[in-house]
């Protein structure tokens, strides 16, 4: 019998052509630049290169944001020595962006009900939090801006190593982290992990 080979890494998947890379930007751009002219009084050619170099910034960040934020892949190369972070299970996986729709249909309320909240009664106080991050920069990327997109959390610190969040709030956990906690986006801190605290 011929001698146990190691098994042999799966492929990565193919990237795609450079027509496809091309394609997300220029759709970008059309539609900043649709959205632009649809703005503006009257159209004019200093308005079209104006619109053309706006929409030109907003697709670059837009592609590269789509790129930080839903990028699922997080495998580190065998002997990485890389652990999960947080020492969590290494099947858990990152979190599919179509989990993200409900809490992201909430937001609007959520933040609607933070900023009444300030407005009637101050934002100080609150207390700080540590919860856990998908692993990955993608989830931890994710994480920190949802949680930071309503007025009453603000994510003040990221541990990368242990894919922890350092979070204030000025409140218990609101409809839209429990969201975010169903949707598997944040989670419990491990056991070794700090304690909540902080200023108040």
């Amino acid at each position: 019998m011929p001698p146990d080979e190691p098994p042999c890494a799966p492929a990565p998947p193919p990237r795609p052509g450079p027509a496809r890379q091309a394609a997300e930007p220029l759709a970008w751009w059309t539609a900043l630049l649709a959205v632009y002219l649809a703005l503006v009084p009257a159209i004019s050619p200093t308005e079209i290169t104006v619109g053309a170099l706006t929409a030109a910034v907003g697709a670059a960040a837009a592609v590269a944001a789509r790129r930080v934020l839903l990028t699922t892949g997080t495998a580190r190369p065998p002997g990485s020595g890389r652990e999960p972070a947080a020492g969590r299970d290494a099947s858990r996986r990152p979190v599919a962006p179509v989990r993200l729709l409900p809490p992201l249909a909430r937001l609007p309320a959520q933040i609607v009900a933070d900023t009444a909240r300030i407005t009637v009664g101050g934002a100080t106080g609150g207390h700080w939090t540590t919860p856990a991050a998908p692993p990955g920069p993608a989830g931890r990327g994710a994480a920190t801006l949802l949680m930071s997109t309503s007025p009453g959390t603000y994510v003040g610190g990221v541990d990368p190593e242990r894919g922890l969040l350092r979070v204030h709030r000025l409140t218990g956990p609101s409809p839209f982290e429990r969201s975010l906690r169903r949707a598997g986006l944040i989670d419990d801190p491990p056991a070794q992990g700090p304690r909540e605290g902080g200023p108040r």
